[in-house]
């Protein structure tokens, strides 16, 4: 993955769980969440990027995956905990994400 495109989205089956969405962020994570769990991650990363949640950081720990995801408020975008430091997404490239999220659910 090139360092411009930051992240990528996909569906992927569970043999378990059915319908997965995949999210990978940079090279560095790759987490499996479920619909409902995509869902919830678009629509909070959509309410602190227009101002309407006050929440200062957004964290998730998918069912499927063995990480988390751990994003920071800042005033022109996103901080994104990677295993070896952060991600960092203006809010255009949150935007985005979200978008790409709620396409695959």
């Amino acid at each position: 993955m090139s360092e411009s495109a930051s992240f990528a989205v996909s569906s992927v089956q569970h043999r378990v769980l059915g319908k997965q969405i995949r999210l990978q962020l940079a090279d560095d994570l790759i987490l499996r969440l479920t619909p409902a769990e995509a869902s919830s991650l678009s629509f909070a990363l959509v309410a602190v990027r227009n101002g309407i949640s006050p929440e200062r950081e957004i964290y998730m720990s998918p069912i499927a995956s063995d990480n988390g995801f751990v994003g920071t408020v800042l005033d022109k975008g996103m901080s994104i905990a990677m295993p070896e430091g952060t991600l960092e997404l203006d809010w255009a490239r949150v935007g985005k994400l979200a978008e790409m999220l709620a396409s695959e659910i």
